[in-house]
């Protein structure tokens, strides 16, 4: 594994969750909706959740790899920088909502340095790069 293979699995984080909670959500609206009307609804909430079984299960799976691989990292500012930019879906400044976005590297040296300037910006894009290098190398012992 490359630390561009590497970065892709981790791009694949915020989709990931994105349609899991959407999937959950959905499940969770067919089950209010048999609680409140049984008879019309019939069981709309077991054959979704029948339907939706094996991607839940997949799509906890993968995410439970790639937050435990970033776990094992030494270095806590790594593991900060790629939990932030990849694990944490970022928020739309205006409206506070979570977005499907990746957190920019201002957003990430602002929140780590106090500050968005080029300098914090170059030490978190060199934190992230070391911690690729990392996870790469965990990665690769685990497939072995």
């Amino acid at each position: 594994m490359t630390s561009s293979e590497a970065k892709k699995r981790l791009e694949q984080c915020l989709g990931l969750r994105l349609e899991l909670q959407s999937r959950l959500q959905q499940l969770a609206r067919l089950q209010q909706t048999d609680r409140d009307s049984p008879l019309l609804a019939g069981s709309r909430a077991e054959e979704y959740a029948r339907q939706i079984a094996s991607t839940v299960q997949r799509n906890r799976r993968q995410l439970a790899e790639i937050e435990a691989a970033v776990a094992t990292l030494h270095d806590p500012l790594e593991r900060e920088v790629l939990r932030l930019r990849y694990l944490e879906p970022s928020r739309d400044p205006q409206t506070g909502r979570k977005s499907a976005r990746h957190t920019t590297w201002n957003e990430i040296s602002r929140t780590m340095y106090g500050s968005s300037d080029k300098g914090a910006c170059r030490t978190t894009i060199r934190i992230h790069g070391r911690a690729l290098q990392h996870l790469t190398a965990i990665w690769q012992k685990s497939e072995e």
